[in-house]
């Protein structure tokens, strides 16, 4: 999860021990994730097979950074949020994709991102259509590695991925969702797989929706394409909550794998072959993030450099690049130093004023002992 400092909907319990202390400060909320984020994909009870196999496609996309519930659970999200708030703080996970289908928004799958334990913002989106991977030969793509997102659009909507708040907040929601690890660089052969998201390409049907989003608009001087984007813009509806506009176009989302052909020169030719799940989004009802809870989600800690460091006078680099330094040590005093004491560099004692000789003798062993010298007896006269 991101920083924040919001009321969880569960208290945590108190750590029992070291091991558990540990545990809970790995869950706590960092300003920085350099680790894949966790996403939970979940269907509620009312499901199409549409539904089904999309969100197990999108998994094997996701995968090891997902959890996918097996059983189906009464959820509508944008009714009620206290579910999501319960499973990401139970799972330690900020993103979700809950599947659903009804009579009214049928094969609907909905993108929601959290912030500090709390519901940022939402996405629905409509399957449209779908082609599996098992749909697609050849070889695929090593579960976990990081794709390469393309973002492009037809000629009569290219700049709604940077305009428009409802494209701007897919393709933030899309960036999020399958980031992975964060990495500094990524090697060309480790590049395995690439998502190429399109808006538009259906030129009938685009046209036709762009027409009726500008008959509205002309002729009633607020029709339902501005009344969207007013409501994009917080000056609408103030829940967030909005219903489906069938005004904006398509949204195409391709995944391809890579393949790296011999072409004479270091860098190889680097040729793209369908590789799957491929969907057709329409962007139905959203939920912006509240300016508070945004400006908090986008805030970054910036490290001050130390002002008052202090030089060290004796420490210096040389020529190699290796750091010496100078020492400066007070004269000690050798005679008192302790040092190991040997048998034969004892003293010896003083020889005694009354014995007028000794010699040192050496025995058959090599060991030596003192022996006193016999003296020869006096002379006659």
């Amino acid at each position: 999860m991101a920083l924040g400092a919001a009321t969880p909907i569960i208290a945590p319990p108190k750590p029992k021990n070291a091991r558990s202390k540990r545990a809970a400060e790995a869950r706590e909320p960092v300003a920085v994730e350099k680790g894949g984020k966790t996403a939970i994909i979940v269907r509620s009870t009312s499901s199409s097979e549409r539904v089904k196999v999309a969100l197990s496609e999108i998994n094997q996309l996701k995968k090891p950074h997902s959890i996918s519930f097996s059983k189906a659970n009464q959820i509508r999200p944008f009714e009620d949020s206290s579910s999501l708030q319960f499973w990401s703080a139970k799972n330690d996970a900020s993103l979700f994709l809950i599947g659903s289908h009804n009579k009214k928004r049928p094969h609907g799958l909905v993108w929601a991102r959290c912030f500090a334990g709390e519901v940022m913002e939402m996405l629905e989106v409509g399957i449209e259509e779908v082609m599996a991977m098992s749909g697609f030969k050849g070889i695929k793509s090593t579960p976990g590695s990081v794709p390469l997102f393309h973002f492009a659009s037809t000629s009569p909507h290219t700049s709604l991925w940077d305009t428009h708040p409802t494209y701007v907040q897919f393709k933030s929601i899309l960036l999020d969702f399958f980031r992975g690890v964060e990495m500094d660089a990524v090697a060309l052969k480790g590049l395995e797989r690439v998502i190429s998201v399109t808006i538009g390409g259906d030129a009938a049907a685009d046209s036709e929706s762009a027409q009726a989003g500008v008959e509205a608009a002309v002729g009633n001087g607020k029709g339902k394409g501005v009344e969207s984007l007013i409501a994009r813009n917080g000056l609408g509806n103030e829940s967030g909550d909005y219903d489906e506009d069938k005004t904006l176009p398509h949204v195409h989302f391709r995944t391809y794998t890579v393949n790296f052909l011999r072409s004479g020169v270091p860098t190889p030719l680097v040729s793209l072959s369908p590789h799957g799940p491929h969907f057709t989004f329409s962007l139905r009802r959203s939920q912006q993030p509240s300016a508070e809870m945004w400006k908090a989600a986008l805030k970054k800690t910036v490290k001050k450099a130390p002002t008052n460091t202090k030089k060290n006078k004796n420490v210096d680099v040389d020529e190699m690049g290796d750091k010496v330094g100078r020492i400066y040590v007070d004269s000690q005093d050798l005679s008192t130093l302790q040092s190991r004491k040997f048998k034969g560099l004892k003293r010896a004692p003083e020889a005694s004023t009354e014995e007028e000789g000794t010699v040192e003798g050496t025995s058959s062993g090599g060991g030596g002992r003192k022996k006193k010298a016999k003296t020869a007896p006096e002379a006659e006269e």
